[in-house]
């Protein structure tokens, strides 16, 4: 009897991690799709946290109202794309990068946070950057602690698996992320090898029976808390 509650038991450890492994192939599909829905102008769960915005729009409403642009983009991660106008240095020998709007007079400045990019980028080149927003402007708007948006959702992709990895199979969830990945695990214990044929996150969200019976465990463990998609700063 021993021999076999002990052999159940190791079956059910390898099950579990079974369905572990499963959830976090899957959530990391999901999370690149996400990213990919938000880089190509759609609506993902990253447009919730960042905002996508050119050098114009930020011009313009920097001179309609100072106080109101600085209230919403104050420590705020936006992801700019834009055009070089130039790479200069300031007092202390930095690089930053300027992009102009409707002539050379009115421009955002962006203060890069790795100073080596600037080694990349001429005059004429397309933007896409992540940054924060600060109130500290002087003439015109300026983003601080900017990095090319490939490296940013790379290291988001990267600390938010980091996370998932460190969850305990009792653990609660603190963000939509975690919540789906928790559903994903019960799904996959109640449903052995239901999960193991989707290799791609469009395959995975075809299946409708499927994605609204995760979606109802999801809404199960969701709260006004922890119902967020926490962004890395740059």
């Amino acid at each position: 009897m021993k021999k076999i509650i002990a052999v159940s038991l190791l079956l059910l450890i390898a099950f579990n991690a079974s369905a572990n492994d499963n959830a976090k192939r899957l959530i990391q599909l999901v999370i690149k799709e996400d990213i990919s829905v938000f880089r190509n102008g759609g609506k993902s769960n990253i447009s919730d946290e960042i905002s996508v915005v050119s050098a114009s729009q930020l011009i313009s409403e920097y001179s309609n109202n100072q106080y109101k642009y600085e209230k919403a983009y104050d420590k705020q991660l936006v992801n700019i794309k834009t055009v070089a106008s130039g790479v200069k240095t300031d007092l202390s020998g930095d690089p930053y990068i300027v992009a102009n709007g409707k002539n050379q007079f009115e421009y955002v400045s962006l203060e890069l946070k790795n100073k080596d990019d600037a080694m990349n980028i001429n005059k004429g080149n397309k933007i896409d950057m992540i940054c924060v927003g600060t109130k500290n402007n002087v003439m015109f708007p300026t983003l601080k602690n900017c990095v090319t948006a490939d490296s940013y959702f790379q290291k988001y992709v990267e600390t938010t698996m980091e996370k998932i990895n460190n969850l305990k199979e009792d653990g609660k969830p603190t963000s939509t992320i975690e919540a789906f990945y928790f559903g994903l695990v019960k799904f996959d214990v109640q449903h052995p090898n239901l999960l193991d044929k989707y290799k791609t996150a469009s395959e995975f969200f075809k299946s409708k029976n499927v994605i609204d019976e995760i979606a109802k465990i999801v809404r199960e463990s969701l709260t006004e808390e922890n119902k967020i998609t926490p962004m890395p700063k740059p």
